[in-house]
């Protein structure tokens, strides 16, 4: 009888992760100048990555920490080989020189002189040691006072990767001392057609327009879509839309185009406006959904001043029915209606009643349309 052989499963976040810098999904400058650094072997001690999360720091720390170990070259390479021993072990985690610390767990001045104390050694295993402290903005003050002397006379063959997603918590100190790049949020195009590219290869059978919307669910975060998308792909039918709203936990937007429509043209439209906002707040709060109304009401006055790119809605028959729709309303009924729709929300978080404000707003709403000047 033979052993069945277990093959642990591997996110798609870990499995699709860039290996070089050229590969990293948004962040063509960041990964220019890195890589122009690597050329010239101009390598800091010190560098300081922030950005939202899922834009890609920790990756490129993991890809410098390749690129400075490749045992494929003889010095620093932008391209890292991802095959040799170094660039495995380094992919996997093992590697000895290359050593990842959690900040918010070791946020003490202790922890930090322990680390500081091991960095004055040489490299056990490949030519430079890398630490990747993420969250750096959890350590301590007197963490990072700790850490300060040791960049201002760093060790040779050390490399400091300091990841943030609030600098504004670290002291300016230790900015001063850094290499600092600034990740910013991946755009929505850039995300689909990555995701697309993952869909192939799984051989996942989603919609174009499901893909757009997955990459706007996201929010400029890599991650988070690859994530999304992992968990979609357990489905068995062809992945729609539709999905998405339902396992992301977003609005739907032919709901949210629906009260919209009961709001601006109640004439013409008899039918119970409460039916899909309390469709909606099935599915997410009444806070959340009063807020996708009023995304809605902002692509109604960008349509109206001509602006069709960076609108909230994702799918093109949305966009073609908020266009039609604003064709129709006057631009003062919908700021009236905007303004009151954002005093409800206010008064929605200080209530312990939400939904009872936001389908008293939609029905005043209805009740009482806004007559233009």
């Amino acid at each position: 009888m033979t052993a069945m052989c277990y093959q642990p499963y591997q996110p798609f976040h870990q499995k699709y992760r860039p290996q070089t810098f050229a590969a990293l999904v948004g962040q063509d400058t960041i990964a220019t100048m890195l890589s122009n650094a690597l050329k010239q072997q101009r390598i800091a001690p010190a560098y300081l990555f922030t950005g939202p999360r899922g834009t890609g720091k920790t990756s490129s720390a993991r890809i410098l920490a390749m690129s400075l170990n490749c045992l494929q070259s003889t010095v620093p390479t932008a391209t890292p080989c991802g095959n040799c021993d170094a660039c495995l072990t380094i992919a996997k985690g093992a590697a000895l020189d290359v050593i990842e610390i959690d900040a918010a767990s070791n946020t003490g001045v202790d922890n930090m002189r322990e680390l500081i104390g091991q960095s004055q050694f040489q490299p056990m295993q490949f030519r430079y040691k890398v630490y990747v402290i993420d969250e750096c903005h959890m350590l301590s003050t007197a963490a990072f006072n700790a850490l300060l002397k040791t960049l201002e006379k760093p060790s040779d063959r050390v490399v400091f990767v300091l990841a943030t997603t609030d600098p504004q918590r670290v002291l300016p100190t230790i900015i001063s001392r850094c290499h600092r790049f600034d990740f910013q949020r991946i755009p929505a195009q850039a995300i689909s057609s990555h995701l697309a590219t993952i869909a192939a290869n799984e051989g996942i059978e989603i919609r174009s327009d499901a893909l757009r919307l997955i990459a706007q669910v996201a929010q400029g975060g890599l991650r988070d879509a690859q994530t999304l998308l992992d968990q979609l792909s357990l489905l068995d039918a062809e992945i729609t839309p539709q999905h998405v709203w339902q396992v992301s936990g977003g609005l739907s937007e032919p709901d949210v185009l629906a009260v919209l429509t009961a709001i601006l043209q109640p004439d013409a439209n008899p039918t119970d406006p409460l039916r899909p906002v309390r469709r909606l707040c099935d599915r997410q709060s009444p806070v959340i959904v009063a807020e996708g109304i009023l995304k809605g009401l902002t692509d109604l006055q960008q349509l109206q001043a001509g602006v069709t790119t960076r609108l909230y809605a994702s799918l093109g028959s949305t966009v073609t029915a908020l266009t039609a729709l604003a064709d129709q309303v006057d631009i003062t009924e919908l700021q009236t209606v905007s303004a009151t729709v954002l005093q409800t929300i206010t008064l929605m978080q200080q209530s312990s009643q939400p939904l009872l404000y936001l389908e008293r707003c939609v029905l005043d709403l209805v009740a009482s349309p806004v007559e233009s000047d």
